[in-house]
C-alpha cells in the first residue's frame, strides 16, 4: 500500500508529540516497529538519522522523514522477499541468499558472527531468546541494521581495493579512517 504525501504528513504530524516540526530518536522510536510489533532497536534508529538527519542536527524533520519513510518501505519489500516463510524473521539460510542476491559473498560463519553482534536473536518460532547456539535469525529492523552495516564495510573496503583482488594494505592510520568512518 502507497502512503500519500498527505497520509504521511498527518502521521509525521501525530509521530510529533511535542509540535517542534522535528522528530528526535524517542518519537520515531515509538512508531517503527517490526513484524512482532516490537519496537526497532535503538541502533537501528541511531543508524537511520544517520542516514537522514542531513542537517545533522540530531532531529528528523518532515523531508528527511519522507525520506526515512520510503527507504524503511523500500526495505520491507526486500525483507519480504528474502523471508520466505513469512514468519517475520530472516533466518541464516535466507540472510546468505539475500547477501548474495546483494553481490555480497560472504560466508555462513561471517554471516552468523555479524548476527550474533546485534545480541537480540529469534529462535525458529520467532520468540526473542538469547541463543548459543546458530539456530537464530533477524528482526526486520535487525536486517536493515545488518544489511546497510555490511554494505558500509563493503564500499569501506573497496575504496581500499581498486583493483578488485578481493585483498587490501592498509597502514595503521588508514585503518582508524575506516573505523571512525563506521561509527
Amino acid at each position: 500500500m502507497t502512503i500519500s504525501d498527505q497520509q504521511l504528513r498527518a502521521f509525521f504530524n501525530r509521530i510529533d508529540v511535542d509540535n517542534s516540526g522535528t522528530l528526535t530518536p524517542t518519537e520515531l522510536q515509538r512508531v517503527l516497529l517490526n513484524g512482532d510489533w516490537s519496537p526497532f532497536n535503538l541502533n537501528t534508529i541511531e543508524l537511520l538519522f544517520s542516514l537522514f538527519d542531513h542537517d545533522r542536527n540530531d532531529t528528523i524533520n518532515f523531508n528527511e522523514f519522507m525520506g526515512l519513510w520510503r527507504y524503511i518501505e523500500d526495505w520491507k519489500r526486500i525483507f519480504s522477499t528474502f523471508d520466505k516463510d513469512n514468519n517475520g524473521t530472516i533466518e541464516i539460510p535466507e540472510l546468505v541468499t539475500a547477501m548474495k542476491s546483494f553481490g555480497f559473498n560472504i560466508s555462513e560463519q561471517m554471516l552468523k558472527k555479524f548476527v550474533r553482534k546485534y545480541k537480540i536473536f529469534y529462535n525458529v518460532e520467532g520468540r526473542k531468546s538469547m541463543l548459543n547456539d546458530f539456530d537464530y535469525a533477524v528482526s526486520f529492523d535487525n536486517f536493515v541494521q545488518l544489511c546497510v552495516t555490511i554494505k558500509t564495510s563493503a564500499d569501506n573496503f573497496r575504496a581500499f581495493d581498486q583493483a578488485g583482488t578481493g585483498w587490501v594494505k592498509i597502514n595503521y592510520e588508514q585503518f582508524m579512517e575506516v573505523i571512525l568512518k563506521n561509527e
